[in-house]
């Protein structure tokens, strides 16, 4: 779920270096190896810029991501009223089955979390509302 993410924040710092070094004059070797020593490439990060030249890496998954922010945002929102732990993680699961379930429909994915076939945003989405429900209606 999170490779994606953490291969793209590498290859920015890659280059962020490389730039920083073309800006005090060096030659695109140079820079490169200068940008090499600061942060060593793996062979997963090779083949990630190999990617990203060729236009085949997967792109950062940015609905979805802005789609967990309303599951964020329903959680900071019930944080400030006297719910329990429990009906407070209840609301925030079904949230969260409510922004899969939508993406579900209009998308079919959900790639902030790895969901890449419409039957699993759907399950998760029934899994997330039906543990999110009965958390909420727990009585302690």
């Amino acid at each position: 779920m999170f490779r994606n993410l953490r291969l793209h924040y590498r290859a920015a710092k890659r280059i962020g270096a490389f730039g920083r070094a073309t800006q005090q004059g060096m030659t695109a070797e140079q820079a490169r190896a200068a940008s090499d020593a600061v942060y060593p490439s793996t062979a997963e990060d090779l083949a990630f810029e190999a990617s990203l030249r060729e236009g085949t890496a997967d792109p950062l998954p940015w609905a979805s991501m802005l789609g967990l922010l309303v599951a964020v945002a329903a959680l900071l929102y019930i944080l400030r009223t006297p719910a329990t732990a429990l009906e407070i993680a209840g609301y925030a699961l079904s949230q969260l089955g409510y922004v899969l379930a939508a993406a579900g429909l209009f998308n079919g994915t959900f790639l902030a979390l790895g969901l890449r076939k419409r039957s699993h945003v759907f399950a998760l989405a029934a899994v997330c509302l039906v543990v999110g429900v009965a958390l909420v209606n727990v009585r302690t």
